[in-house]
């Protein structure tokens, strides 16, 4: 109930927030319209008692009442539900806007590797549609509920036992309640098959993998494994479904026999002469007005519990936001308990979000690792460490090994995005757990493996990697040049206006080299950072345009600025040899660090990757040195680069 509660409060609080004069219109306005129309019921009696009396002017008072209230009551509802309308639209928008700033808000990325906050904004994006219907079932339920209210009391008043009509209606709440909480454990349940079917669907419609499917003739087992997903979650949720209307089935049968015996009774006393024929006519409409009230409630109660459980899921979402230092909850603009929603937020609004963290860094230093480990959620071993590294400020740092190694894993941490499992992190002797991960992100600019594929204008896709330039033409212009990819916006058809992607009908698309090279301009908008990370940032690329990009990143630093600590991760070891220092990874441990003449000289693992690599391109047998044993181990702490 607590949860429901704080979902309804969450809801309107959102309303009136949105459109502060339209959510108090609704409110007050529908429920007000629906108890007025139970005068109805009252000029209709008058009318048909003044009839049977032979009473004009009461029989005309009555039907003047009548036909007021029914038209001041439709004109006025109409209005309130063009109102209403209207304001489930900006609390469905509200709900859209805090959702994406709640999902790309937290600091950092822990939360997309937990099974359960997957889970439930799988959910989320499902039903996310029912966040501004929450609010009109809200509306809309509190105006039925005050048509029933004023229907029973006034049948109260012609037979007190007919106040008892309500109790009935309890075991009929109950079954649906039941039911709508069965149908939501089956949809919570099925949530992990319904991420496999949309994977599937995603995998069968995205021109990403249109070549392998084809292929490798994928369609018709993607389609057979979609069923079998579709199949594990639908049979939970109909099962549920199924035992429900059994019992719903039940309570509207009580129901109805509790009705019929009501009207019996008011027919028996009209019959006796202890009832007028009004009040008759008047029990006879307030029952129907019941039986619909109560078949509105019955239904709109359903769609008020799958919305409020919906806005729930993304409270519970919003939970998930947490403190990577200390686990506990913190404060932001997207989650419910913050009673305003500022754009900017105040100093006290920024110390409690970053936990009180520093705003301040030096300029320039080293970034050193004292025995940092990482394990991600639900892994039983670290992915990574722990490890001792210390990268020197303006030095080169190239981070080689095998897949899995760990070598994402360390541009991860190094760029905040995951805060360490043990060990620390620090820069220019600054503990980076006391810094705001914002401020150091700020320092930061990257090129990940995975890059993303803005689909915007070619400006914007470049420019986005400084927000305060998007629309400086100039500095995206030198990006492009710095990164060589002025030739790919030159060829476009309106150039730096062009649009790419195949979102919209105009849009462009790129090859994944151009893609690439693209976020590799990205990654030069920020001209003075103090660490470069650079994972993979070539591999759609051939090696020539790989070796010039390199010689770009590694160069000397532009405009005699200092240079910043840049770290390359490459399988290319050929574009990696003239780095400052080379950190070989081995299954998340630094086994080899040194120059490339001094690893080669070692005969260890560095060697042999090395001389495969090279024999590769020489077309000809390798070559590998022998391991050099006493080299297999990087000593502990003290043997570390420092």
């Amino acid at each position: 109930m607590v949860s429901w509660l704080g979902a309804a409060r969450l809801v309107v609080g959102v309303a009136v927030r949105a459109d502060p004069r339209r959510a108090v219109a609704v409110l007050v306005l529908i429920p007000l319209f629906n108890i007025v129309a139970a005068a109805q019921a009252l000029g209709l009696r008058a009318m048909v008692d003044g009839a049977a009396g032979r009473q004009v002017a009461g029989a005309l008072t009555g039907g003047l009442v009548l036909v007021g209230v029914t038209v001041f009551v439709h004109q006025a509802s109409a209005v309130a539900t063009d109102l209403r309308q209207v304001l489930q639209q900006r609390v469905g928008l509200e709900f859209d806007r805090r959702l994406m700033r709640l999902c790309s808000g937290p600091a950092h990325l822990d939360h997309y590797h937990d099974p359960e906050f997957l889970d439930t904004a799988e959910l989320v994006r499902q039903r996310r549609t029912e966040f501004g219907g929450a609010f009109a079932a809200l509306v809309e339920n509190a105006g039925l509920l005050a048509r029933f209210v004023g229907a029973v009391t006034l049948m109260a008043f012609v037979s007190p036992l007919l106040a008892l009509l309500p109790l009935a209606i309890v075991p009929l709440a109950l079954a649906i309640r039941w039911q709508a909480n069965a149908v939501a454990a089956a949809e919570v349940a099925g949530a992990e098959a319904d991420r496999q079917r949309a994977a599937l669907l995603t995998l069968a419609t995205e021109p990403a993998a249109a070549a392998e499917v084809r292929l490798y003739r994928l369609g018709g087992e993607i389609a057979t494994r979609h069923r079998a997903a579709f199949a594990v979650s639908a049979r939970r949720r109909e099962a549920a479904r199924t035992r429900g209307a059994v019992a719903v089935a039940a309570g509207w049968l009580l129901f109805c026999v509790a009705l019929v015996a009501g009207l019996y009774l008011v027919t028996r006393s009209v019959l006796a002469g202890t009832a007028s024929a009004g009040e008759a006519v008047l029990v006879l409409l307030l029952g129907t007005r019941l039986v619909g009230a109560t078949t509105g409630l019955s239904w709109l109660i359903g769609w008020l519990r799958r919305s409020l459980h919906t806005v729930a899921l993304y409270q519970r979402l919003a939970g998930h936001q947490q403190d990577g230092a200390t686990g506990r909850r913190i404060p932001t603009a997207a989650q419910p308990d913050d009673a305003t929603d500022r754009h900017v937020p105040t100093a006290a609004q920024h110390d409690a979000a970053t936990g009180g963290r520093s705003a301040e860094l030096p300029e320039r230093g080293d970034l050193v690792l004292d025995g940092v480990s990482f394990r991600y959620p639900g892994e039983p071993a670290p992915a990574l460490g722990p490890i001792d590294l210390r990268l020197p400020a303006g030095a080169t740092v190239a981070v080689v090994g095998d897949n899995g190694a760990g070598k994402s894993t360390l541009v991860a941490l190094l760029a905040g995005l995951y805060p360490p499992s043990t060990g620390r992190i620090s820069f220019g002797g600054r503990d980076l757990a006391a810094v705001d991960p914002d401020v150091w992100r700020g320092r930061i600019t990257a090129v990940f493996q995975d890059f993303c594929r803005f689909e915007l204008l070619a400006r914007e896709t470049v420019g986005v990697g400084r927000l305060d330039a998007i629309d400086d033409r100039a500095a995206v212009g030198s990006a492009l040049a710095d990164a060589g990819a002025t030739g790919i916006v030159a060829e476009l058809p309106a150039g730096l206006d062009s649009r790419l992607g195949r979102t919209f009908p105009d849009g462009t698309d790129l090859s994944s080299g151009q893609w690439q090279k693209l976020a590799l301009a990205r990654g030069r908008m920020r001209t003075s950072p103090a660490l470069v990370l650079l994972d993979e940032p070539a591999a759609s690329l051939d090696p020539d345009s790989e070796a010039e990009l390199l010689h770009r990143y590694l160069a000397p630093a532009r405009s005699g600025a200092a240079a910043p600590i840049t770290l390359v991760v490459s399988h290319r070891l050929s574009t990696v040899r003239d780095a400052d220092l080379i950190v070989v990874l081995h299954e998340g441990r630094i086994v080899e660090y040194g120059t490339h003449a001094e690893l080669v000289g070692q005969a260890g693992r560095y060697a042999q990757l090395y001389a495969l690599h090279a024999a590769a391109y020489a077309g000809e047998p390798a070559v590998v040195p022998a391991p050099a044993t006493h080299r297999d181990e990087v000593p502990a702490a003290s043997g570390q680069p420092r």
